[in-house]
This record gives C-alpha cells, structure tokens and sequence, in this order.
C-alpha cells in the first residue's frame, strides 16, 4: 500500500505546483498530464497507460527545458514563450521539475506492478500446491 500512497502524494505535488506553481504555461499543463498517469498508474488495469503518459511527459519536460532561453534570445520567436522577468528562468525549473516528479511516480509504479505481480504468482503457487 505504500506505493499507492506515494503516488497519490506525487500526483498532489503535481497538482499543487500545477495550480500555484509561478511557472509559464506550457508548464502547468504537464504537471496536469503527469498527475493524470500518476493516478491511472495507481491501478492495475490502467497501470501501462498512466506510465506511458508518465514517460512522454518526462521526455518533453527534458525536451522543452531550454527552448525558452533559447526562444527568447531572438526577436523573431519571442511571441512563443513569455519573455518577461524571470518567466525563461521559471519555466526550466518547472520543466525539470515535472521531469523529475514524473521519474519518480514511474519508479513507484513499477514497484507497485513488481509487487502486484509477485502476489498473483504466490496466490497461483498455493493454490498449485494445494491440489497436489
């Protein structure tokens, strides 16, 4: 049961930086996405999908991390990104973030499907062993 806790403490932190986080957008969306695979990975059936979507938003975290910078050195894509203040500076840290809390709630569900895994296989051992 401690992996589903940890999960759902991993989605509420998601959540939280979501809606009170000072990060730009994409960012907030991501931490959205990510808490709706930290959710489906909680449960069996839908524990592939929730770390599918786990992994893609990791991936585009690492992905989008520095576009800003990037973005808003030029004049001619400063309409992409927010540009202004710290926002260039927010949105990395919230893209590693995100990442990071994604890579975290992967681990947590691949423990949880090792340890669901490991229950069914001593559940059909025993009942092997009694029939014998």
């Amino acid at each position: 049961m401690g992996e589903r806790t940890g999960l759902a403490v991993v989605a509420a932190l998601m959540l939280g930086c979501a809606a009170f986080g000072p990060f730009p957008h994409p960012v907030p969306l991501l931490f959205v996405i990510a808490a709706a695979g930290a959710a489906n990975a909680a449960f069996p059936l839908m524990r592939t999908f929730g770390s599918a979507l786990l992994g893609g938003v990791a991936a585009a975290g690492v992905g989008v991390a520095a576009v800003p910078f990037v973005t808003c050195s030029s004049e001619r894509f400063t309409e992409v990104f927010t540009c202004t203040a710290d926002a260039p500076t927010w949105h990395l840290t919230g893209s590693v973030l995100v990442a990071g809390l994604s890579g975290a709630a992967l681990v947590l569900a691949r423990v949880l499907g090792t340890a669901s895994l490991e229950r069914r296989l001593a559940a059909i051992e025993r009942a092997v062993e009694e029939r014998k």
